[in-house]
């Protein structure tokens, strides 16, 4: 017996950001409430997806009268997220009450692989609402493979000004860092131990950067992951 969720949604709209994400609006239920931060669990409404359930990131606020996603595709026929990207405009999909994955404390650096910028994303529009100086106060490294990977470039660009740093592992461009985001990366550009850091993208990518940051002297309590070590 699956999972039994509270929710079933449509489709409203579904667009590639790139060869492999995919932004979905769907139906947002009456009286759903989600803060900046917060994810849900997700299905397919499909016999055979039972057991496949994933969490995925709420990326608009609570105002808007639909729920957006950011979806990054494996092209894996059996996958979740391979399921969803054959999904036409008005199939079903299944979803939990929100809960909390991120939580805005501060000043900081977000530090994000390929999709785990998502996030972040709603925080970030939270705060420009509230007009706060970005800029002045955050800074954002950004890792993808190549420049067809980033999401949201010149967005985040406007948000963050040359507080963007984006740190390419397989192409060169003027505009970005050759390598990945590691400890050489961090001194280079982190001066503020006593920030907060935010840090989302694959289990290893998050376990790797928080250590790296405890060694150079970060209390754990000022990082925030998505998994939980």
């Amino acid at each position: 017996m699956g999972f039994t969720f509270p929710y079933r949604v449509k489709i409203l709209e579904k667009k590639y950001l790139n060869h492999n994400v995919i932004r979905f609006l769907i139906e947002k239920p009456y009286g759903y409430v989600h803060k900046p931060g917060q994810a849900m669990e997700l299905s397919i409404d499909k016999p055979g997806y039972e057991l496949a359930i994933a969490p995925f990131t709420i990326t608009n606020l609570n105002g808007d009268p639909y729920l957006e996603l950011i979806v990054k595709i494996n092209p894996e026929v059996n996958s979740l997220t391979y399921g969803l990207s054959v999904l036409a405009i008005g199939e079903t999909l299944q979803i939990t009450e929100p809960w909390d994955s991120y939580n805005y404390k501060g000043p900081g650096v977000f530090i994000a692989g390929g999709t785990g910028i998502t996030p972040f994303l709603p925080i970030l529009k939270e705060l420009q609402a509230k007009g706060g100086n970005l800029i002045k106060e955050h800074m954002l490294l950004y890792g993808n493979r190549t420049q067809a990977d980033i999401l949201f470039q010149r967005k985040l660009g406007k948000v963050f000004g040359k507080n963007c740093i984006h740190i390419l592992s397989r192409s060169k461009s003027p505009d970005s860092v050759f390598g990945r985001i590691n400890i050489d990366i961090l001194k280079q550009y982190i001066n503020d131990l006593h920030q907060q850091f935010y840090i989302c993208g694959p289990r290893h990518f998050e376990s790797e950067i928080s250590k790296q940051l405890v060694s150079l002297g970060v209390k754990g309590a000022r990082i925030q992951t998505g998994y939980k070590f």
